[in-house]
């Protein structure tokens, strides 16, 4: 029968406490951050995360925007320079085609007022057609150019290796004796653990977006000057006299004026046997038939004389009024100013 009385005699059980759990050995990643939680309780790692760099991708897409901007540059001065050659294309075709137009309609009237078809006369001339229709030139007046660009990268990076160890053993007698016979119990047990997580995300992204505003108007050119004019031929002259008044009991009733008419040739020498046609204006008109002239048509001096007169029938007209007078010989033309 066991004896459950403790005896001095038997070996008293000796009991081994179970080793402790040997720390977790962490591997953290070169050059990763490791939070302040990073490691708890039980073994279990925190997360690991790197800093993401956007330097790399900012540097390859930061030379599109001078890229683009200088293509853009390229293309306005391009197309200007096509604008421009057009212009003188255009220019250059219509200067260079001729058309004719009608320039005079000579048309002759019968004695009762009435026009003659078959004595109608068309006066043609051929001109150049760009005297017509003007090209009209463009520019670039405004061109802006604008840019937005967007880089981001995301770079997230998890690694944990954890490692236990535990050891245990126990020895026990048990106390059955027959002489020197003795049966005992000894057990060791181990247990090993290894839990390795890794995990790995990145990712990166570029989005621009380039708005171009520009503005093609009509550029502000200056014409030809036109051409001078320079008529060689006869020179009228006009001299005129004093105004002389007609007194009607001490009231002005008729006031009056001579113009002498010089016609001179090219070389100087007078011009005589000319028919001078004259527009008096607002004024009575007369010429002179006496002490050598002969009408509207120079004498042998090249000179002839008209009498300009305008009659106030009330004395509240007395205010004197002023006219033009215009000579005439051909193509050739000479005005004066009058006041009676």
């Amino acid at each position: 029968m066991a004896d459950n009385t403790e005896n001095p005699g038997k070996a008293k059980p000796t009991r081994t406490r179970s080793a402790g759990a040997t720390p977790p050995a962490v591997a953290v990643p070169e050059g990763s951050i490791l939070s302040a939680d990073a490691l708890v309780a039980g073994g279990v790692g925190g997360a690991l995360a790197l800093e993401a760099d956007v330097s790399g991708e900012l540097a390859q897409i930061a030379p599109s925007f001078g890229d683009i901007l200088a293509s853009i540059g390229r293309g306005v001065a391009d197309s200007q320079s096509a604008l421009d050659r057009g212009l003188v294309s255009t220019a250059t075709t219509l200067s260079q085609a001729n058309i004719t137009v009608v320039t005079d309609v000579v048309q002759e009237l019968n004695d009762d007022g009435l026009p003659v078809p078959s004595a109608t006369q068309l006066v043609t001339q051929n001109v150049s057609l760009i005297n017509f229709v003007r090209p009209t030139a463009h520019q670039w007046s405004h061109v802006a150019l604008r840019m937005d660009m967007t880089v981001g990268a995301v770079d997230n990076e998890r690694g944990i290796t954890v490692t236990s160890k535990s050891d245990s053993s126990r020895v026990a007698n048990v106390g059955l004796f027959f002489g020197f016979l003795g049966i005992g119990v000894s057990s060791f047990k181990r247990n090993s653990t290894f839990r390795k997580e890794e995990s790995d995300f990145e990712s990166n992204w570029a989005e621009g977006r380039v708005v171009m505003d520009a503005l093609l108007q009509p550029r502000d050119v200056e014409g030809f000057d036109p051409p001078a004019e320079v008529t060689i031929g006869p020179q009228i002259f006009l001299a005129l006299g004093s105004v002389q008044e007609t007194l009607t009991s001490g009231v002005v009733t008729a006031r009056s004026t001579d113009i002498v008419i010089t016609v001179r040739k090219a070389d100087g020498s007078v011009n005589p046997a000319v028919a001078i046609d004259v527009d008096p204006g607002p004024f009575d008109l007369s010429f002179a038939t006496t002490d050598g002239f002969t009408g509207n048509t120079t004498n042998a001096s090249g000179q002839c004389r008209v009498t300009l007169s305008r009659n106030i029938p009330s004395p509240l007209f007395q205010r004197r009024a002023r006219g033009t007078v215009t000579a005439t010989l051909g193509q050739i033309e000479r005005s004066l100013s009058v006041s009676l």
